[in-house]
């Protein structure tokens, strides 16, 4: 079907899809923030077992993002972090952020389903993430903080129905 979005589990992706995936870019003050498509699929390839989920955003089949869900200690932690998430340059401005997140998050709870909390760190002058978080019902869990990249905002949300 053409002109169709959508997301896939890292580990179901083709070879071509993952290269391809850890060639795209975003702005230097992106990656300083969130780490280039290299290093996130670096993260998620060497994260322990069932700790980390990896999701790659696609479009007509094509990598155009990713995010990364991590659960510490994965058996007993409730609380899921949202980790990186990046739409490549090219794609960027077209809505894709949002709805990488609404697909994501969704995809999450259904491997994660005993997951009750979601949390984020987002940078305060990002306001078209921090709209699509917010618009998610995100909600800041206290004043923002100076983090290792500037003003940050630290947002989480109860997954509870």
């Amino acid at each position: 079907m053409a002109n169709e979005f959508s997301v896939k589990d890292l580990c179901a992706l083709t070879e071509g899809q993952l290269a391809a995936l850890r060639k795209l870019r975003v702005s230097e003050h992106q990656e300083v923030l969130g780490k280039s498509f290299l290093e996130s699929v670096a993260d998620w390839d060497n994260a322990p077992e069932g700790e980390v989920l990896g999701l790659c955003f696609l479009f007509d089949d094509q990598p155009i993002g990713i995010t990364l869900f991590r659960r510490r200690n994965a058996l007993k932690s409730r609380t899921v972090s949202v980790h990186g998430l990046k739409i490549a340059i090219p794609w960027q401005r077209r809505g894709y952020g949002h709805q990488a997140f609404l697909k994501a998050v969704a995809y999450m709870k259904s491997l994660w389903p005993d997951a009750e909390t979601l949390k984020l760190a987002v940078d305060a002058k990002n306001t078209p993430a921090l709209a699509i978080y917010r618009r998610f019902g995100m909600s800041d869990s206290g004043p923002a903080f100076d983090g290792p990249n500037g003003k940050e905002h630290h947002m989480e949300k109860s997954l509870r129905s």
